[in-house]
């Protein structure tokens, strides 16, 4: 498959990301409309979900930040903090989180966001981006129907709706049922041919998610947003990155030494 920096793109592409275990599928069949695990009773018909322009890559960064910091304090306890705790002890901490949520204390949370990144480091590496060559009124319409914030309007609960307002956030009007240029999909059952598939790289020529949004985010961060989680995981990944490098220099010059000895 061909290969794209991501400097080459046009800003205004279609962007989509997947677990890169997934690339010799893709490379042999392109992508398939599917309803994956997180869309489940959310999402009625396969489709493929991708974001527009390089801002979008971004929003969605930030946008999953928020919904994994949901998935892991919250009811779902996606990576078991609460497994210990007793019951009403659970109880009580997933409440204190939506709080802490709805609230946007969560921004300010060291201590929660230092579990959330070091979860979203991982996930980022384990993930590749592709570029889409896809057309309005062929692939997609962008007039389409989300159909999460149709359920919204459907269970139509304060709490519920506030929820969601404040993961989306600045990112998307809730009150509009289309879709958002960060959240897009193709027509129902319509996936998108491997000739349409361009594999994003970074300049060096890292595949990884990791360094495509740290590339774009360094690109655009100077342009007026509202505090967001991305802003502090960028800073900690990038003191991550070189953390890991200077323990493998280390490693590997001791390598070095053990090599030249004679015993």
């Amino acid at each position: 498959m061909e290969k794209k920096t991501i400097e080459e793109i046009d800003d205004n592409s279609y962007f989509h990301f997947t677990h890169k275990s997934n690339y010799e599928n893709i490379d042999n069949l392109g992508l398939s409309a599917t309803i994956g695990c997180n869309a489940i009773g959310i999402e009625e018909s396969p489709k493929v979900f991708f974001s527009k322009g390089k801002i979008g890559i971004l929003k969605v960064s930030e946008v999953w930040l928020r919904w994994l910091m949901n998935r892991i304090f919250g009811e779902k306890n996606m990576i078991g903090i609460y497994d210990n705790l007793s019951s009403s002890d659970k109880e009580e901490e997933i409440f204190k989180w939506g709080t802490e949520f709805i609230s946007g204390e969560y921004k300010d949370d060291n201590k929660k966001k230092e579990i959330l990144f070091k979860y979203f480091f991982k996930y980022l590496e384990d993930r590749i981006y592709y570029k889409l060559d896809i057309n309005e009124g062929i692939e997609f319409e962008s007039s389409d129907i989300d159909e999460n914030k149709n359920k919204i309007k459907i269970i139509n609960r304060n709490s519920y709706r506030l929820f969601a307002k404040t993961m989306y956030g600045e990112f998307s009007d809730i009150d509009s049922l289309i879709m958002d240029d960060w959240n897009m999909h193709t027509k129902s059952n319509v996936g998108i041919e491997k000739n349409k598939l361009q594999q994003v790289i970074t300049k060096d020529g890292k595949e990884d998610m990791l360094s495509i949004v740290i590339d774009v985010y360094d690109k655009y961060k100077d342009m007026p947003h509202k505090k967001m989680l991305l802003d502090d995981f960028i800073e900690y990944a990038k003191r991550k990155r070189l953390v890991n490098e200077l323990v493998d220099e280390v490693k590997k010059e001791n390598d070095q030494i053990d090599s030249s000895r004679v015993y």
